[in-house]
């Protein structure tokens, strides 16, 4: 323990700044970045150092303050969460045993969901939150809102009678993580917890895949839209120049210029701050 405890401030800044580094390798996977990045090293070639260095220091002060921001939001929403720790009732009784006589004689206890595990028997009555998949063992009027899990917009009335090889939603002798009790009260058995339950599965799949929302998503769109007109500007710039009879070199390192003075490179960091 005496280890653990000297090992934690060396440990803390370096997952920190891990943490952080990670979080500006976030805000830099934007499709501004690479144009930002060819645009500063042609100023550069030719010529402009000083617009180049600009231009990246610009791109990498946002990219630390939007990490930063990210990183303190994140760290905030895992304080809430721990904060919040959902709590399951578990009775003394176990599968083949006589528990069912002694659960009469003592009321079930209060322990945290997190240390539940296949096996435990727990009791589930009206507005509790689901800590964890379980198979019914008893039930009486139960009725579960299971809405965030698979859509339906109904409460589902549950049974103990069981349903081999259901799809989710017709698995009516299990109850599932995160789902709500609506009414009547149940005992049942745990059989999946953490990342094993049904619910962790559908966050894992789903994460796969994460759509853009908000003002990300907008971002997203804007930038789609800019980047062709940028790119299509300078690139009319160059050729008039050239029309114009001026040296390439010049004439490149105006269409340069003006593309990446079109990329609003300080955008995600004013709609985000």
């Amino acid at each position: 323990a005496a280890d653990r405890a000297g090992r934690v401030p060396v440990l803390a800044p370096v997952r920190w700044s891990w943490q952080l580094a990670r979080a500006v390798r976030g805000e830099l996977d934007d499709p501004l970045t690479p144009v930002l990045a060819v645009g500063s090293a042609a100023s550069a070639i030719l010529g402009s150092v000083v617009d180049a260095l600009l231009v990246v220091g610009a791109l990498d002060l946002n990219a630390l303050v939007g990490g930063f921001q990210r990183l303190r939001a994140e760290r905030a929403l895992s304080g809430l969460l721990a904060e919040q720790k959902q709590k399951a009732r578990v009775t003394e009784e176990q599968l083949g045993g006589n528990g069912e006589e002694f659960a009469a004689q003592r009321e079930p206890w209060i322990v945290d969901a997190a240390k539940l595990h296949p096996g435990h028997v727990i009791e589930l009555k009206a507005d509790d939150v689901v800590p964890a998949d379980a198979r019914l063992l008893w039930e009486d009027g139960l009725e579960v809102d299971e809405s965030a899990l698979t859509g339906e917009s109904l409460p589902v009335d549950k049974c103990v009678d069981p349903s081999p090889r259901a799809p989710v939603a017709e698995r009516y002798c299990m109850v599932f993580e995160g789902t709500t009790v609506v009414a009547g009260r149940a005992r049942a058995v745990v059989v999946d917890t953490g990342d094993h339950t049904e619910a962790a599965r559908a966050v894992a799949l789903a994460a796969r895949t994460p759509a853009a929302a908000g003002v990300q998503a907008r971002l997203q769109e804007l930038t789609r839209k800019a980047l062709p007109l940028t790119l299509a500007g300078g690139a009319a710039v160059t050729g008039l120049s050239l029309l114009r009879g001026a040296p390439i070199r010049q004439a490149v390192a105006g269409g340069v210029s003006v593309a990446v003075a079109a990329v609003p490179e300080g955008l995600p960091l004013v709609a985000t701050v």
